[in-house]
């Protein structure tokens, strides 16, 4: 499901300009990355963007990969909690969701004050059960937008990946879409990608310590320090998805606006 490749060790940039170079754990993690999920596979670029782009080696997000990970556990502590069936069903379609609420929001769009009471007391809180379970990739542009839903054994990932380049050229290759799959077998293989990752990222750090950087800065007791930091937290951050939810979304007062909002749009 997580796929990746870390950048040759000899062909790492350090960062900053002459003479004040250096190199980091964060740096190290330079690489590819891309998901398989489905039939799709998100963080793909579109054969016509790569053109576009002209020196890209690899069709795959390139990137610093703990940023995807930091995004990605970010969202841990709300995928844990299962959804009402209600709302679940929702997220098969979660564009008309997205679309009927965006109207709701519309018909309060009329008084500054009574707007923004509506959009913090009543929009926000309809809507922040979806945002709190998605990371949007914000450091790419037209970075896809990803969101997991969980009910009971079943996990459902949507994600919106259609974004067009200013040119009219289609940025990724995958549509918009979603997936259901067994919450255990999602667990699973976010496990299976950790032990994968930090193993290799276990050889940047040997590689790095063992190398003469000349005048590049690294702080290389630091580099065995973080990576270990890493890992832990990683895993330590990865057993909340086994663990029952602390932080529980009132359903109640979802249940509420969402039939207030779909009676207003209808009389509206």
């Amino acid at each position: 499901m997580i796929n990746f490749k870390l950048k040759d060790f000899d062909k790492i940039v350090p960062v900053g300009q002459e003479p004040d170079l250096r190199l980091s754990w964060f740096w190290l993690t330079d690489g590819d990355l891309w998901l398989t999920i489905g039939n799709e596979t998100i963080y793909e670029y579109s054969k016509e963007a790569i053109n576009n782009f002209g020196d890209k080696p690899t069709p795959y997000n390139d990137y610093y990969l703990v940023r995807f990970i930091e995004d990605f556990t970010g969202v841990f502590e709300k995928i844990r909690e299962t959804i009402p069936q209600k709302f679940y069903d929702l997220t098969k379609d979660l564009k008309k969701f997205q679309s009927d609420t965006q109207k709701w929001l519309d018909i309060y769009d009329t008084d500054e004050d009574d707007y923004s009471d509506f959009y913090f007391e009543e929009y926000d809180k309809l809507i922040s059960w979806t945002f709190q379970r998605t990371f949007d990739s914000g450091h790419l542009i037209g970075g896809p937008h990803l969101s997991f839903f969980r009910r009971n054994d079943k996990v459902r990932v949507v994600w919106e990946t259609e974004h067009i380049l200013e040119n009219g050229i289609s940025l990724w290759t995958a549509k918009d879409g979603s997936f259901e799959m067994e919450y255990s077998d999602f667990v699973d293989k976010i496990k299976v990608f950790g032990q994968s990752f930090f193993a290799a990222m276990d050889k940047q750090v040997e590689f790095a310590v063992a190398k003469e950087w000349s005048n590049i800065k690294i702080d290389k007791q630091r580099l065995v320090e973080e990576q270990k930091e890493r890992k832990n937290k990683f895993f330590s951050t990865l057993l909340l998805l086994d663990q029952e939810s602390t932080d529980k979304t009132n359903w109640t007062e979802v249940e509420q606006l969402f039939n207030r909002m779909t009676n207003e749009i209808t009389n509206a």
